[in-house]
């Protein structure tokens, strides 16, 4: 998507500068990459300059729209495409930012300075571009974010508990497990030359395929024991990369690409925050276990007053299998060229698809299953 620089620019450079006297003296946009996977990001522009008084000021934009304009809706099963439109959550990220929700000391918001309604269900955001300071995502740091974002969930939880398998409190992710799960990603795993190509077949152990086909048999269980647990309001996309450390010191933390506007179990966001170093091949597999452990303690600590441990550790888990279990080998990169770095991505990919099934496949259910 064309950002086109408006008029309007100068108000919110004297919006975000707090100068209502300050004029524009040059001006630059820089396209970011986002990943092809996203359905919902058009585009990531930096928009940035200087004033006629040589003060610098930036904005981070982001252009969001329906999946309906997705690359990625045209590859969709035809009987499956207007459930889609009509229920994934595209605006979650700007309603976030227009609702500005009060956040737990030590996370905030970026700051959205205006939202362009282009029709069509199109939104451009022109959000605070905020300066980050580099450090280390050591156990320390995933501590302090597992701690926030139970106190995320502690701050937000939804009333009353469901054993009904039906239930709305749980219906985004049964209905990405029966839209997505069910009709995309499940095939590739039981496509066997899934498991010829030599990108997989390298780094999966042998039992990988089988396991995770086993563990997709436990779906309706799985949803069906998070119905039975305490409810909140969550983040939906809670990644280290979408937690940014402020240079300013403003807050711990601030949040950006919220994902997930409907209820979910408590222990929820703590799957992407595992995973998302985990995606991009920073995190080594071996650092799994730690990183596991810490955030569901720190997690647990948080959100005493609405869960026990146990109850944290199987919405956690659950969720994570659920959300992650099916796409933890990067199967879109299959047509790549398999490069030593591509290998080295498959490898620790492949790792993190055991860790996640080893995960699954020790949980007790009160079915026994």
């Amino acid at each position: 998507m064309t950002i086109t620089l408006t008029p309007g620019l100068t108000d919110l450079v004297r919006a975000s500068l707090g100068d209502p006297l300050a004029e524009i003296a040059e001006q630059h946009v820089e396209l970011l990459h986002h990943g092809s996977g996203s359905l919902s990001t058009a585009s990531l522009h930096r928009v940035r300059g200087t004033t006629t008084g040589g003060v610098s000021w930036s904005f981070f934009v982001k252009s969001i729209h329906a999946i309906k304009h997705s690359a990625w809706f045209a590859k969709m099963p035809e009987g499956l495409r207007a459930e889609v439109l009509a229920n994934f959550p595209w605006r979650a990220d700007a309603d976030v930012y227009l609702a500005r929700p009060s956040l737990p000391a030590g996370l905030r918001l970026p700051r959205m300075y205006r939202l362009d309604d282009l029709g069509d269900d199109r939104f451009v955001m022109w959000l605070e571009d905020v300066q980050v300071t580099p450090a280390a995502w050591d156990l320390d740091r995933y501590r302090a974010a597992a701690r926030l974002l139970g106190d995320l969930a502690a701050a937000r939880p939804v009333a009353g508990r469901s054993s009904a398998s039906r239930d709305p409190l749980n219906r985004g992710l049964r209905y990405y497990c029966e839209g997505p799960v069910a009709n995309l990603f499940l095939p590739i795993l039981r496509e066997p030359a899934t498991w010829r190509h030599p990108l997989v077949a390298r780094h999966a152990d042998p039992l990988l395929r089988a396991d995770l086909l086993a563990l997709a048999d436990r779906i309706d269980p799985l949803l069906e024991a998070l119905d039975r647990l305490p409810h909140t309001l969550v983040h939906g996309d809670a990644g280290p990369m979408n937690l940014l450390i402020p240079a300013d010191g403003s807050a711990e933390f601030v949040a950006v690409d919220w994902s997930w506007p409907h209820p979910a179990a408590v222990g929820f966001d703590l799957g992407q925050l595992l995973v998302g170093r985990a995606h991009t091949g920073e995190l080594d597999p071996s650092d799994l276990p730690a990183v596991h452990e810490a955030i569901e303690a720190a997690y647990a600590d948080a959100t005493a007053g609405i869960a026990d441990p146990g109850e944290v550790s199987l919405g956690y888990v659950a969720a994570l299998v659920l959300r992650s279990a099916w796409t933890a080998i990067p199967f879109e990169l299959l047509d790549q060229e398999p490069t030593p770095e591509l290998h080295d991505l498959f490898r620790k990919r492949a790792a993190l698809a055991r860790f996640i099934v080893d995960l699954g496949r020790s949980l007790r259910l009160c079915d026994g299953r």
